[in-house]
């Protein structure tokens, strides 16, 4: 461990895994800032990255492992508490079979090969219930687009000329996108055209605002492509020799039921607005489109990914400068293998398949269900490392339910959060900061691996990966987990590219594992079974569902119509919007960016509280099929009318009570949690 010098390292703020340098003295953290040699933030640091040496000198770090006793949550020690959780496993596997155990990784952890650690223990214990935060982030999209394109995309907004950002709040939300370049997107002389129901931060600076009623985006793009196929703008060299099932979609949009005259009713855009972005979309070379959670949190939302898909293919952005990238992903030794798979189906696996073989893991928001009503089987322990899902899933009310129900819960985490209140075993974790590790950075459109360094000894708990060691070594699974430091992990990790931590370190801890070619299709095809981009593919009809990316206008029309004020939920609620200061329920507990925004509110328009007599700043109910909580509205005119927003994260006026697990896509089985039909009630001092 280095003293008084300046370390780089990657920050864990937020999933950037931005570069940074610490200044280290006497062997601890003084001061971080940006490090302007790596590739992505190039020195820029976000409000939550300059506080991160406030969450390693947190008050609510987990200083001890803690066990259960009484009903009380008491200290202990590591071997103590290590021997007590693999007894309990071993109890568990004994009593109800391994498949009884179900293993979970949340956005907390903060990097890629603790899934490795995690899923290798998970077959070695025997249960296919490896499960992981995709259940709700990022694969909707994912498998949008490696069904359509046969891999996944990245927009190189640097270099465009035209960005649309869909969905997605980047000077705010922690995306793969630096705020800088969208602030320079004016000056560098490219458009910025945003499409969301609400005048975000990204949004106010926009060339171009089309403000969406929730949920109607596959209507949109439709409505697009029907004019960009009706006046004739799409690449025809690229189209005729890449794209499959061209000629069925052409019928299919061609539709006048497409136009965005018949679409307008349902999005509440004007169709001219409609004209004018897909000609101007389809005529600037090169655009792109980057796309958030907005798009894929709905019961439709891999339909959707797959028709943006194909808009950006027949319009020739693909693979080319200021387009959409692929980057290919690095060699890493999968260390899960070659043991021998579990004997049972993973939850979930019978109700979305392409979820379950696409990821190698159990769908986790099944995990209710199979607790509560033992469907497919009855699941009786979980560990929960770097989340709070009684907090962060759909249906908050029934999650903690069953994790109440649960015989065993093992949380690990840095700080005392939700879950770990609930938990039989809690197991300290180290911050970013005192943890060595790898990450790959194809997320960031960069064919790099960094490393993240530990700059100080852990001050309180273990990297996880150690933990996940540790916890092997007590249940005797010593031959399959030898690593005795991170490095070595990582290590082998990384032999099939032949380097190794140290070699990397030396370097500046940063490594370029292949360079950047453009058209690498023209070479290799794409990684579809046909080698082109199938707009119907044949992976999705053979599983029994419907190739076509076209929505059903019917559908549509069923979900997003206009209600009025006698329907029992008349008003349309999105949730899971972030806040500056915040990675979903992360960091309220640090005093100065909890001061920035405090409270939870509910953003309303003023046309629309002016109907309910709600004023600003005071109470009301908001409720859904699923339930009801009272949070204070806060009226804005940067929200659609007929339209509110609660963000996500907030222990007290929880949104996800408002959700459910039910309403999902059948693909992704992700749920609908930006377009829910909802009541608001002014409270009163009666309510």
């Amino acid at each position: 461990m280095q003293e008084n010098l300046e370390v780089p390292t990657l920050c864990r703020m937020c999933d950037h895994g931005c570069g940074i340098l610490v200044s280290v003295e006497n062997g601890k953290p003084v001061h971080i800032r940006g490090n302007p040699d790596h590739p992505f933030n190039k020195g820029w640091m976000c409000v939550k990255g300059k506080s991160a040496l406030d969450l390693f000198y947190a008050s609510n770090r987990l200083k001890t492992p803690l066990i259960r006793r009484g009903g009380r949550l008491l200290s202990a020690s590591w071997d103590e508490a290590l021997g007590h959780a693999a007894e309990r496993l071993q109890r568990l596997k004994e009593r109800w079979g391994p498949q009884a155990l179900g293993i979970y990784y949340g956005e907390g952890v903060g990097h890629q090969e603790i899934r490795y650690y995690m899923k290798r223990f998970a077959n070695v214990y025997g249960t296919p219930n490896f499960m992981s935060v995709g259940a709700i982030c990022n694969a909707a999209r994912t498998f949008g687009e490696v069904l359509t394109l046969g891999g996944l995309t990245k927009p190189d907004i640097a270099n465009a000329r035209l960005v649309v950002l869909w969905g997605a709040n980047p000077l705010v939300s922690h995306e793969p996108v630096p705020p800088k370049v969208i602030r320079r997107l004016g000056k560098s002389g490219a458009r910025l055209v945003v499409i969301d129901p609400r005048t975000t931060e990204t949004a106010a600076r926009a060339d171009l605002h089309l403000k969406i009623r929730p949920g109607t985006d596959a209507v949109l793009i439709a409505g697009m492509l029907h004019v960009i196929l009706r006046e004739g703008l799409w690449d025809r060299g690229f189209t005729g020799e890449w794209v499959s099932g061209f000629e069925r979609l052409h019928t299919e949009v061609s539709n006048p039921c497409y136009a965005p005259e018949a679409g307008a009713a349902l999005t509440g855009i004007e169709p001219e607005a409609v004209r004018v972005l897909a000609r101007e979309y389809a005529r600037t070379k090169p655009a792109c489109i980057f796309t958030g959670n907005g798009l894929e949190h709905h019961p439709s939302g891999v339909a959707k990914t797959r028709l943006l898909a194909v808009l950006k293919a027949v319009t020739g952005n693909l693979d080319v400068p200021g387009g959409e990238l692929f980057t290919p992903r690095p060699p890493i030794k999968d260390i899960t293998s070659p043991l021998p798979p579990p004997e049972a189906p993973a939850i979930g696996a019978r109700r979305f398949p392409i979820f379950c073989r696409a990821r190698g893991e159990a769908h986790a928001l099944s995990l209710p269900r199979a607790i509560l009503d033992e469907d497919p089987y009855p699941i009786k322990g979980l560990t929960v490392t770097g989340g709070n899902p009684s907090l962060q899933w759909p249906d908050s009310r029934r999650t903690r339910e069953a994790f109440e129900k649960l015989e065993f819960l093992m949380v690990v985490d840095v700080v005392d959060a939700p879950d770990s209140r609930l938990a039989d075993v809690v197991l300290p974790a180290c911050t970013f900061l005192e943890r060595d590790e790898h990450r790959s950075n194809v997320y960031l459109n960069l064919p790099y691996v960094t490393l993240r360094q530990a700059v100080v000894e852990p001050l309180y708990g273990l990297p996880d990966q150690m933990i996940w060691v540790k916890l092997a070594h007590a249940m005797g699974y010593q031959e399959y987990f030898p690593w005795k430091s991170c490095i070595e992990g990582i290590d082998e990790l990384l032999s099939p590219m032949g380097k190794t931590y140290a070699e990397i370190a030396a370097d500046g801890g940063i490594y370029a594992y292949d360079r950047r070619i453009y058209r690498r299709y023209e070479r290799e095809g794409f990684g579809t079974p046909s080698g082109k981009v199938e707009i119907y593919p044949k992976r999705l009809e053979e599983a029994g569902f419907d190739p076509s990316p076209v929505p059903s206008l019917e559908a549509e029309r069923m979900r997003a119509a206009e209600a009025d004020q006698n329907d029992p939920f008349p008003l349309m609620l999105a949730t899971g919007g972030n806040l500056l200061p915040y990675t979903h329920w992360q960091f309220r507990y640090i005093p100065r960016l909890r001061k920035t925004v405090p409270d939870p509110f509910l953003e309303i328009h003023p046309e629309t509280a002016g109907l309910l007599g709600v004023r600003d700043g005071e109470p009301v109910e908001v409720r859904t099929e699923t339930d009801v909580i009272v949070v204070p509205a806060m009226i804005t005119g940067a929200i659609r009318p007929g339209v509110v927003h609660l963000a996500q994260g907030w222990e007290t006026s929880n949104a996800n009570r408002l959700t459910s697990n039910e309403d999902a896509d059948p693909v992704s089985g992700f749920p609908n949690l930006k377009s829910v039909r909802c009541r608001v009630v002014k409270r009163t001092s009666s309510s």
